[in-house]
């Protein structure tokens, strides 16, 4: 098996020279402040550069994979690009922009993900709790389509991506690979048929759940919020200052046994008198045993009016 040739690497204190595209490209890069780039990120910069009216000596009217290949090669030559060390392929560092916090990479580097759980909990001040782990969420590889469908449209145009060719065309990528640990710090990505909604951190690049999908990621996956008595605690004391934003996310989530326990614990827990909440009652199931801590076993301490084992010590 023949080995692959090495990236030409300048002797010290020389650079490669870049061209007057390069030296846009690497002008536009620095100014986004972002600390990564992925391939799709440099490309989408590229076809700016190319859509407005500067002179820089272009040879063709649109970029495409082998000019994107040409003036990686050539950033990376300079010193302008390195390869990240933690997501490694399709991603790289801007090495003027400093390092990043491992949320805002992860963000960079996958489009898609979040911030969720017992992270997105301490970063709203709703825990006192110090996760060490980075809890993310992503849609799951059925549903990626969907939303690499949805960038391809809003980046590209709907009517422009009919007349590319398959080379001036380049994808987010179909799933990122997440390493164990991304700067240090480990990472666990949970994926999602219906991850729900996020929304921007301000002054960085990282995404959150909104509070309302991170209440209803409460009652799915308590495990991964500091478990069921934590999320009790958390929702007797901060339910109330949320609660259209609650009653909104729940009403979205597809499964009706997170519309029964929010019932429950805004009902009868807290006391909550809302017509919202009391439409929830049609999804509570005569006959059934579904739990309000979905890891825990049966008990027999139940709301009769949500039908639910209230198994929670």
């Amino acid at each position: 098996m023949s080995k692959a040739t090495p990236r030409f690497t300048p002797p010290s204190g020389i650079r490669t020279r870049l061209s007057l595209f390069g030296k846009a490209l690497s002008k536009e890069l620095k100014a986004s402040g972002k600390p990564i780039a992925t391939a799709y990120d440099i490309f989408q910069e590229m076809r700016a550069l190319y859509a407005s009216d500067r002179k820089l000596m272009l040879r063709k009217k649109l970029p495409d994979h082998d000019e994107l290949d040409k003036v990686r090669r050539q950033l990376m030559d300079a010193n302008v690009l390195d390869n990240d060390e933690d997501f490694k392929q399709n991603t790289y560092r801007i090495i003027s922009n400093g390092d990043g916090s491992a949320e805002d990479v992860c963000c960079i580097a996958d489009r898609f993900c979040f911030i969720s759980h017992l992270s997105a909990m301490a970063r709203y001040g709703l825990t006192d709790r110090r996760p060490h782990i980075l809890q993310l969420t992503a849609p799951n590889p059925k549903i990626l389509h969907k939303f690499v469908g949805e960038t391809l449209q809003s980046d590209y145009g709907a009517e422009t991506l009919l007349t590319l060719e398959e080379d001036q065309i380049v994808k987010p990528p179909a799933r990122t690979k997440f390493p164990g640990k991304v700067r240090g710090r480990e990472v666990s990505v949970m994926q999602s048929a219906h991850p729900g909604a996020s929304q921007q951190l301000r002054g960085c690049f990282s995404r959150i759940g909104t509070i309302g999908q991170v209440f209803a990621s409460m009652l799915e996956e308590p495990d991964l919020c500091g478990g069921m008595k934590h999320v009790l605690e958390i929702w007797q004391e901060h339910a109330q200052i949320y609660l259209d934003d609650i009653i909104e996310a729940i009403g979205s989530r597809p499964k009706g046994i997170t519309k029964v326990r929010a019932g429950y614990i805004l009902d009868e827990l807290i006391g909550i008198e809302d017509p919202r909440i009391e439409q929830w009652t049609r999804h509570a199931q005569r006959g059934s045993s579904r739990l309000l801590n979905p890891s825990a076993t049966y008990e027999s301490k139940f709301s009769e009016k949500w039908m639910l084992s209230l198994n929670v010590n």
